[in-house]
């Protein structure tokens, strides 16, 4: 005969909420706030999930969706689901959702995310998070004719929409007086696409912080997208054109492509040139040498727009756009001077 163990006898014995009310110490309707994304204490929240794990007890969703009219579920439309920028989003998103039992569900959308926007149901998710790459007025429009909450995770200049950016114009500025005051007088800089919201803004916040500082902003290479492929030739045509005293990238996956470019012709960084990036990545941290790049928030900028959406669902307003400030973070690849 086999003998049931405790979690297989509490799941076929006592998985009910009442179960797992009366084992975390709270009234059942406490838990059924707490399992439900409703309005409960954080250690509450921890105590009713721990007990929920223990008894195997798992929520109907089909039933909690007709009761309450949500689903518990929430998207995120990225660009480019291969992205450690977005990865990280990813996490952060998802670490506030948890909090409050709401799934994230992930889709790699193109661009301009139009039609991923106009197929959000509210039959299959309660709101989402959208990073736009090209933030039109075709987008706008459909962000506003939405069928549930939208936050975009970008520069959105239209009122009305939830919107969450990384100052990008503040973040260059960091740089180009960085790289100013380690004796560059020449800066290069290697750019994705300027038809894009992240190339436009981080190519006219460089031209401006390089017309400030009196420092030459005459090489810009633009590359076909923000990958590090893409980078690759791009740092090679600026580096043909003559070397700078320093170069930015427009991120640091092209950054790093540059790094690589510097090494094939021969150029040691920091000795030869400066180089730096933004985003603040891991593989910023752990490339030889260590690659200096500005942290654009994007842990926290997830975090504001997950605890925007989730105010959205929940009927509160008014919408409003909110820009995280940029932080420099200097490592080996800009503490030396150029030759």
């Amino acid at each position: 005969m086999r003998i049931r163990g405790a979690r297989e006898h509490a799941m076929a014995e006592g998985s009910t909420l009442a179960a797992v009310a009366a084992r975390a110490g709270v009234s059942i309707a406490s838990a059924s706030r707490a399992l439900n994304g409703g309005i409960a204490s954080t250690a509450t929240i921890a105590r009713v999930q721990q007990a929920a794990d223990d008894l195997g007890y798992r929520p109907n969703l089909m039933a909690r969706g007709l009761q309450s009219g949500r689903t518990g579920q929430v998207a995120m439309l990225v660009p480019d689901a291969a992205n450690p920028v977005y990865a990280r989003m990813m996490s952060a998103l998802q670490s506030e959702l948890d909090a409050h039992g709401i799934r994230l569900l992930m889709q790699q959308v193109p661009a301009e995310p139009v039609d991923a926007i106009d197929a959000l149901s509210a039959g299959l998710v309660d709101g989402a998070v959208v990073v736009a790459l090209r933030v039109t007025d075709a987008l706008v429009r459909a962000v506003r004719r939405a069928a549930v909450p939208v936050v975009v995770l970008g520069l959105v200049e239209a009122a009305g929409i939830d919107s969450v950016r990384a100052d990008s114009r503040s973040g260059m500025a960091l740089l180009v007086e960085h790289l100013a005051s380690r004796g560059a007088h020449r800066v290069g800089l290697v750019v994705g696409p300027t038809d894009t919201t992240p190339g436009r803004t981080r190519l006219d916040g460089f031209v401006a912080a390089c017309r400030a500082q009196g420092v030459d902003a005459g090489l810009v290479e633009v590359a076909e997208d923000f990958t590090h492929a893409a980078a690759r030739p791009a740092a090679r045509a600026l580096l043909a054109r003559g070397v700078p005293d320093a170069i930015v990238a427009a991120n640091d996956a092209m950054a790093l492509a540059t790094l690589r470019e510097c090494a094939t012709l021969g150029l040691r960084v920091p000795h030869d040139l400066l180089l730096a990036g933004l985003d603040d990545t891991e593989p910023a941290e752990l490339s030889v040498p260590s690659l200096t790049s500005v942290d654009l928030g994007a842990h926290e900028r997830a975090r504001i727009a997950a605890r925007t959406l989730l105010a959205r669902i929940d009927g509160a307003g008014p919408s409003g756009a909110t820009a995280v400030a940029p932080r420099l973070v200097v490592r080996e690849s800009t503490t030396e001077e150029t030759a």
